[in-house]
């Protein structure tokens, strides 16, 4: 049987509780104090409607937790939250139109109702080049192909068959297939065009395509010519500078030795000159 209190413990006990209750009556005080001037300051977003409350860390009272997730790493130091639906509009609009294969329509008179591959007469063609090029042709033959059927980009275009690129951007000429750049998204698009049409229209332009490659091979004979005549420019320009750069050395030389030495002037043919024999000094003299 346990036994009972003294009036001094139950004393002590009511303190002890009283000191309690006065200390979290101070803390919470405290707490409100702190929120309101946090949020006048900044430091605590404000609080959209149906948003989750940002949780504070235990470790201090001003650090928060963001979900990273929904930020994006700008590479350049420090993250940026997801753009608004303006801004997104606005980036958007910078970019350029890409050829989207399924938003093309398909012109039944045009091709036919069951149209076949050209090479096997397989009806299993390949949608993009059938809606962008216009070719009835299926995958295995395109890669079987390759000398008719591959894509080639603008560069290539440009000097497998020596095209401009006015007549590139025709595009009555050359259909092409634009599509993102692989290498970075911000660079202009790909644009990708059929080496049939290509090589079609090079054997109008230059008559076959064994002029051609004569053309070919005198515009690399040209370059060459071009490159061998720079270089021998720019040899003779090394050899100016090199016989300046030795005067300039001979002549700094003679300038050092004329400090130096002491002049022994002789006469010379001309009776109003005379000539230093170690350094060649020519002066003027008068004879009263």
């Amino acid at each position: 049987m346990s036994t009972p209190l003294t009036p001094e413990q139950l004393a002590l006990i009511e303190t002890n509780r009283q000191q309690a209750l006065e200390k979290r009556r101070r803390a919470q005080q405290s707490a409100e104090k702190e929120q309101p001037a946090a949020q006048s300051h900044g430091s605590q977003p404000k609080q959209q409607a149906g948003e989750k409350r940002l949780r504070a860390s235990k470790m201090s009272s001003g650090y928060y937790e963001y979900n990273l997730s929904t930020m994006r790493d700008t590479k350049a130091g420090f993250l940026e939250e997801d753009l608004s639906e303006k801004q997104q509009q606005q980036l958007a609009e910078k970019k350029r139109k890409l050829i989207v294969v399924d938003e093309i329509p398909y012109d039944a008179s045009t091709h036919g109702n069951n149209p076949k591959c050209c090479e096997c007469e397989s009806l299993d063609l390949e949608v993009t080049y059938l809606k962008i090029f216009g070719v009835k042709v299926c995958k295995p033959c395109i890669e079987s192909v390759p000398e008719k059927y591959s894509l080639l980009t603008k560069t290539e275009a440009k000097d497998d068959y020596l095209l401009t690129d006015s007549e590139l951007r025709d595009r009555d000429l050359f259909p092409v297939w634009e599509k993102p750049n692989p290498h970075k998204s911000t660079w202009n698009n790909m644009l990708l065009y059929l080496r049939r049409d290509l090589e079609t229209f090079a054997t109008k332009k230059w008559g076959s395509l064994e002029k051609l490659d004569e053309e070919f091979e005198n515009r690399a004979q040209t370059k060459r010519e071009r490159k061998e005549l720079k270089y021998k420019k720019a040899v003779a320009e090394l050899r100016r500078r090199t016989r300046a750069d030795e005067w300039e050395k001979r002549r700094r030389e003679r300038l050092h030795l004329e400090k130096e030495h002491e002049h022994v002037f002789e006469s010379t043919d001309d009776c109003s000159q005379q000539k230093c024999s170690v350094c060649g000094l020519v002066i003027e003299v008068e004879e009263f």
